[in-house]
């Protein structure tokens, strides 16, 4: 079997799992989760740096919320970005910009501009 057939099967197998009401809720929802995530990963180095009480465990611990909805974001919009009907570039973009603090929230509130004057 083609391996770039098995990919394009695939990919077009994440075509229209959810409705679009569905898709926009999840990633609104893993956006405003992964901000969170980073709020509390600044929230523990701010604390660490401050020697709060406990600071040893501040890291590791948002470190690790962080991480799991980090992955959250990630794999939503996966799933969601073809029901969306995502270009595979706004894809790439919406992957690359949760990289950046907050990135997230930027990108799905110039999405949401997008989408209520109907540019998407």
């Amino acid at each position: 079997m083609n391996i770039k057939k098995t990919a394009e099967r695939a990919y077009n197998a994440l075509d229209n799992i959810f409705t679009d009401k569905e898709a926009w809720g999840l990633f609104r929802i893993a956006a405003f989760a992964e901000t969170l995530g980073w709020t509390c990963l600044i929230i523990a180095i701010i604390g660490t740096k401050l020697g709060w009480p406990g600071n040893d465990a501040f890291i590791p611990v948002a470190g690790s919320i962080h991480g799991i909805l980090y992955l959250f974001y990630v794999f939503i919009v996966i799933f969601t970005h073809r029901s969306l009907k995502w270009s595979i570039w706004r894809f790439i973009f919406a992957e690359l910009i949760s990289n950046v603090p907050y990135g997230a929230l930027v990108f799905e509130m110039w999405v949401a501009h997008r989408r209520k004057h109907g540019k998407i």
